[in-house]
């Protein structure tokens, strides 16, 4: 039984996550913890238009929707690794380099 929960936590590692990376009109990025593809794509959609009624706390400028890898990603995922603090500012850095996937 720990077996197939181990092998269970091992394929949920591996899956593919996205991330939502936002700027907000200040230039500062905030951005998700992984997401499944629908949940990113609609944790956007929130963002870009926010819903009749929700508080807008930060209004964005540019979103992006990146793929996380699998089995090493610098962005929050709970496990406080050093090591991916200081990689954060460097992988954040590219992807604002690359195509948004919404600019206003």
């Amino acid at each position: 039984m720990a077996g197939e929960a181990n092998r269970h936590l091992r394929d949920l590692a591996a899956a593919p996550h996205y991330h939502v990376i936002a700027q907000n009109h200040e230039g500062e990025l905030i951005y998700s913890d992984g997401f499944t593809w629908p949940r990113a794509h609609g944790f956007a959609a929130d963002l870009i238009s926010p819903p009749a009624g929700a508080p807008v706390y930060e209004p964005v400028r540019t979103v992006w929707i990146v793929q996380g890898e699998p089995l090493w990603c610098p962005l929050a995922h709970g496990d406080n690794i050093p090591a991916d603090e200081q990689a954060a500012p460097g992988f954040l850095d590219q992807v604002v380099q690359q195509q948004p996937y919404w600019s206003a």
